[in-house]
């Protein structure tokens, strides 16, 4: 009989990665997406090496065509899915009134329609007992100045995941959704700031955070879940 079976976008680098390989720890096969091929490659070895199945497909979440390829790989499987982690994200940053038009649909493109374009597709596939855990960001939570546009594609994936949560209760369908404050991942090297890392969480905190979130009883839903540094925030 087959392992149960992951999804996580975003398994480039990162929580993503992370997460992939939490999941496999745990007796999961995988199926991985991101944009490096290179990163995934290496990240399916790794996964297989650990005794799991590991299904490798790069897609852009910001090209609507790479999106479309990327589910019928997926539903071709005709494997039922267990754990779905949207973890992908991209962040431009700036003044609302230096911001361009590309920036801003940049970011609500991955970080808010992607996740609904996986989620509504991929819906039939989910088992029951399955859970859906969306990995947002305090900027979910919180608005910070020169973030308007990462801001308002977090705000939306709360609400959306809340609204996902209220329709799938009744088939026995999870949802949570986890806010971690910065994280030490590749992202932090594409921002204008001069943040201290070591004061941040590392991507292997938010991994086993999702991890705790899937493990629990069948009758226990964790419904939001804010992790940070003693740290902070920053």
């Amino acid at each position: 009989m087959p392992s149960k079976l992951a999804f996580v976008t975003g398994a480039s680098k990162g929580i993503g990665r992370a997460v992939a390989l939490e999941s496999a720890y745990i007796g999961l096969d995988v199926i991985i997406t991101g944009r490096n091929k290179d990163d995934l490659k290496s990240l399916e070895n790794d996964i297989t090496k650990s005794g799991q199945q590991c299904f490798n497909f790069t897609a852009d979440l910001n090209n609507v065509e790479e999106i479309d390829n990327l589910l019928n790989n997926v539903k071709n499987l005709n494997r039922k899915i267990s754990l779905l982690v949207i973890s992908a994200g991209i962040a431009k940053v700036g003044l609302i009134r230096d911001m361009n038009i590309d920036d801003w649909e940049i970011n609500i493109k991955t970080n808010l329609t992607a996740p609904f374009i996986i989620t509504k597709n991929l819906l039939p596939l989910m088992e029951s007992n399955s859970h859906f855990i969306f990995v947002n960001s305090v900027a979910g939570k919180q608005a910070f100045a020169e973030w308007s546009s990462y801001c308002a594609s977090k705000f939306g994936l709360k609400a959306f995941a809340d609204s996902l949560r209220s329709e799938v209760a009744a088939d026995g369908i999870k949802v949570t959704t986890i806010f971690p404050a910065s994280v030490d991942t590749p992202m932090q090297d594409s921002l204008p700031y001069d943040w201290d890392k070591s004061k941040m969480l590392q991507a292997k905190d938010v991994a086993r955070t999702v991890m705790h979130c899937y493990s629990q009883p069948d009758n226990v839903q964790i419904k939001e879940l804010e992790i940070e540094n003693y740290a902070g925030i920053f």
